[in-house]
C-alpha cells in the first residue's frame, strides 16, 4: 500500500500526464481490472483536475489487456481524527485527569492564557537565516479558541498560580495594560 502511495507521489512530481499516474499506480498486487479509489484532497486534487479527468479514464491497454481501463488513483493522505485523549472519569477514583502532553507542550501564564514555542525550533539550524532563528527561540500565544480548549485537558491543579524560583515567565505573569487583568489601579 505505502509502496504505491511513494509510486504516485513520485509520479505526480515527475511526469505532466495523467497516463503515467496511472500506469504507476498498478502493480502487481492489483489486478488491472480492479478499481483503485481516490480521495481528492488539497493540492493534489487541484494538479490532477488540472490533466483533465480522472473519473473514468479510457486508456491504452496495458500489461497486455485488450480492454480500457477505468482507473481512480489512490489517497495520497490518510484520513485521520483529532484526538485529545481527555480521561473525564478515572478508573479509580472517577475524576478527570490531566493530559501530561499539554504540559509538555503549553505553559499556562496566570492571567489564562497558554504560551507554546516554535514547531521545529532546533531542528536544521544551520540551513536557517539568524532572523529566522531568533524568531524560532520566541513564543507565541495561543489564542482565546485553543487556551479554552487546553483548560479543559488540565485539571484546576494546573490552572491555579504556581510560584518557582528563577522562573523567567515571572514578569509575564501580570497583564497590567488590559481592564479585566489589572491588579494596581491606572496611573494617569
Amino acid at each position: 500500500m505505502l509502496r504505491i502511495v511513494s509510486t504516485a507521489v513520485r509520479s505526480i512530481a515527475s511526469h505532466a500526464n495523467i497516463v503515467n499516474l496511472t500506469s504507476s499506480l498498478i502493480s502487481k498486487q492489483y489486478p488491472v481490472t480492479q478499481c483503485i479509489q481516490q480521495r481528492f484532497f488539497g493540492a493534489f486534487s487541484s494538479t490532477i483536475n488540472k490533466w483533465g479527468n480522472v473519473g473514468n479514464i479510457k486508456e491504452k491497454p496495458i500489461f497486455g489487456q485488450t480492454e480500457g481501463i477505468s482507473i481512480v488513483p489512490l489517497s495520497l493522505t490518510p484520513v485521520t481524527n483529532s484526538v485529545r485523549t481527555v480521561i473525564k472519569y478515572s478508573r479509580k477514583k472517577g475524576k478527570r485527569k490531566t493530559v501530561k502532553a499539554v504540559l509538555k507542550r503549553f505553559y499556562r501564564l496566570n492571567w489564562g492564557i497558554w504560551i507554546r514555542t516554535y514547531a521545529g525550533r532546533h531542528k536544521h539550524l544551520w540551513k536557517k537565516p539568524e532572523g529566522r532563528r531568533y524568531k524560532l527561540r520566541q513564543h507565541v500565544f495561543c489564542n482565546a479558541t485553543q487556551s479554552t480548549m487546553l483548560d479543559k485537558m488540565v485539571t484546576s491543579y494546573w490552572k491555579r498560580p504556581h510560584y518557582y524560583v528563577d522562573d523567567p515567565y515571572n514578569p509575564y505573569h501580570k497583564r497590567e495594560e488590559f481592564p479585566f487583568t489589572r491588579t494596581k489601579p491606572k496611573i494617569y
